[in-house]
C-alpha cells in the first residue's frame, strides 16, 4: 500500500446522480481500483434513510393512498449522516478516502461543503425507468414498496421521477466531473483512481 499524506481527514469523494443511474456500480468500480493502493471506505445514504412509518408522505392519484416517499431529502437523516461522516473522516483509523453516494449528496450543502471531489453520474430517465423495473421485480428490493410491475411504475412516475426533476438533477450544477451512467466504468474509474491518487498519495521521494 502507497503511503499517503498525513492529514487530518479522509479524502472525501461525493457521488451523486438519478435512481437506477449507475451510481452504486461505479463507486464498486472506484472502490476496486483503489483497493490495495489506499484505504477506502463507502458510505451509502441508504443507509440513513428514516424508518417507514417516519418516512415523508405522498398522496399517489392511482392508489388512492397516502404513500412513503423515499425521494425527499428530508427522507433521509441527514444530521445522523453528517454526524458519521464527521467522526469516521477525523478517526484515528480513519480511511485515506471515503466515498459518499446517494441520490441527494449533492443537494445536500453540509454533505457536499465536505467533498473533495464530487461526481454526477447522469442517464436520461426512460432508461433509469427501465433498470429500477428490471432491478426490482421479484425482489424484496425497498421494504415499503410493492415488487409488482404496475407499482414499481406508478412509484418512479409519481415519488422518483418528481423528486429527481426538483432535487437530483438540479444537484448536478455542483459536481466537478459529470459521468454517464451507460458509459464504460472500467475506464471512467481509472480516470478519477488517478486524479484521488494525485491528490492523496505522496510523490515518491
Amino acid at each position: 500500500m502507497e503511503s499517503s499524506h498525513p492529514s487530518k481527514y479522509s479524502f472525501a469523494v461525493a457521488i451523486a446522480g438519478g435512481s437506477a443511474s449507475g451510481k452504486s456500480t461505479f463507486s464498486d468500480a472506484l472502490l476496486h481500483r483503489l483497493a490495495g493502493r489506499l484505504r477506502v471506505e463507502r458510505i451509502s445514504t441508504d443507509a440513513y434513510f428514516y424508518p417507514p412509518a417516519e418516512l415523508p408522505r405522498f398522496y399517489s392519484p392511482t392508489t388512492g393512498q397516502d404513500m412513503p416517499d423515499c425521494n425527499r431529502p428530508d427522507s433521509i437523516d441527514s444530521a445522523r449522516l453528517i454526524r458519521d461522516l464527521d467522526v469516521r473522516r477525523q478517526a484515528q483509523d480513519r480511511p485515506d478516502v471515503l466515498v459518499v453516494e446517494g441520490l441527494m449528496v449533492l443537494h445536500l450543502a453540509a454533505l457536499r461543503q465536505r467533498a473533495d471531489l464530487r461526481l454526477f453520474v447522469e442517464l436520461e430517465g426512460e432508461v433509469r425507468a427501465l433498470r429500477r423495473l428490471v432491478r426490482n421485480l421479484g425482489h424484496a428490493y425497498d421494504p415499503v414498496l410493492s415488487t409488482d410491475a404496475r407499482s414499481i411504475a406508478n412509484y418512479y412516475l409519481e415519488s422518483a421521477r418528481v423528486g429527481h426533476d426538483q432535487y437530483v438533477e438540479p444537484s448536478r450544477v455542483h459536481a466537478d466531473w459529470i459521468l454517464r451512467g451507460d458509459g464504460d466504468f472500467n475506464h471512467l474509474s481509472g480516470l478519477v483512481a488517478d486524479l484521488i491518487l494525485a491528490r492523496v498519495v505522496l510523490p515518491a521521494a
